[in-house]
């Protein structure tokens, strides 16, 4: 596998409008080349998507993660850092036909729709917005690691290693499994029509 490196931004478009930028594109499709693959898969309902040559690279969201959510996610070395290249399809991001999820503590249901399609975040898109108390505990003591009404800076920096206050350890405390904060919420099938 091989090693690469692209600049840090809190957003996948930071300034290049709705198509990402070449840096990015390129990450992508080389680190999608090197492991023989043209197709990926949701990290959410395991659906196969096909990736482009160009913007919109797919029907989707790329976003690294330091957490593997599934076995379809491809490993990377971004900074120095180990990373995780894992994307999440269209129906997902909206919660379209059943595909809604929601935290598993608050019941709030995620919302990815603001996310750019076809390009990558530099930082897990799950973590990036803690919903409640529970998506901000220590992974090690269960403890707050902030305080419920505080924010992060940038969205980038719930997926960076923090120590806990209380236990002092060091560890992606914001960046949870996906099952253990989600779940999915069932919506009714839709009304069949009489032929």
């Amino acid at each position: 596998m091989s090693t690469l490196t692209i600049r840090k931004v809190d957003t996948a478009t930071e300034d290049e409008g709705n198509h990402g930028n070449d840096d990015t594109r390129c990450f992508i499709l080389s680190t999608l080349a090197s492991q023989g693959r043209n197709k990926v898969h949701c990290v959410l309902c395991e659906e196969q998507l096909l990736v482009f040559d160009r913007y919109p690279l797919v029907d989707g969201t790329f976003f690294l993660s330091p957490r593997q959510h599934a076995k379809s996610c491809i490993e990377v070395k971004v900074e120095g850092r180990t990373q995780f290249l894992s994307v999440v399809c269209m129906g997902c991001l909206e919660g379209v036909h059943g595909r809604a999820i929601v935290c598993r503590f608050c019941k709030q249901k995620w919302d990815g729709s603001s996310l750019v399609l076809g390009t990558m975040y530099s930082y897990d898109i799950f973590a990036a917005m803690p919903c409640c108390t529970e998506r901000i505990k220590c992974n090690s003591c269960y403890k707050p690691v902030l305080h419920p009404a505080q924010r992060l800076n940038f969205f980038s920096d719930y997926s960076h290693m923090v120590p806990c206050p209380h236990c002092r350890t060091l560890d992606t405390h914001f960046v949870k499994p996906l099952a253990f904060c989600y779940g999915r919420q069932m919506s009714r099938p839709p009304l069949q029509l009489w032929p």
